[in-house]
């Protein structure tokens, strides 16, 4: 339940995970890589049109696929889960898809984390921009 005032319903040290999400975020990241490069593989097969347009959903829309399908059963990626850390919202529970997708999407700029880093180290919950915007947490598990 959200305590009153807009509040987590958890501590804000329950989220001081900053370096188990940036292993999370490796592990993710190396997974997705490996995914996507069978895929650009399988794709090279093909024709021209395909490759291009397999590159550009993988980057995007595939990537963005990948963090919320995981995440929304529980709030972990097999990075997450590894680390012992998993993605709720202010009350607590798995985020609706709608928070996921609006959580990953600045991951595309994100993603090496040089700005997620400085948005997590200005929140006082180590919200990366992506979290403020879909309002979700990443909290010890």
């Amino acid at each position: 339940m959200v305590e009153s005032g807009g509040a987590p319903a958890f501590s804000a040290e329950q989220t001081r995970v900053s370096g188990r999400r940036f292993v999370a975020h490796f592990v993710d990241g190396t997974i997705y890589a490996v995914l996507f490069v069978v895929l650009i593989l399988v794709a090279g097969a093909t024709t021209d049109f395909i490759l291009v347009a397999t590159f550009v959903l993988g980057l995007t829309l595939l990537h963005v696929a990948y963090f919320v399908v995981l995440q929304r059963p529980n709030g972990r990626t097999p990075g997450k889960a590894l680390v012992g850390i998993r993605v709720v919202d202010e009350a607590g529970q798995v985020p609706t898809t709608g928070a996921l997708v609006k959580r990953t999407l600045p991951l595309l700029i994100e993603y090496l984390y040089v700005i997620a880093l400085i948005g997590m180290l200005t929140s006082e919950y180590r919200q990366r921009f992506g979290d403020r915007w879909g309002r979700t947490y990443v909290i010890l598990d």
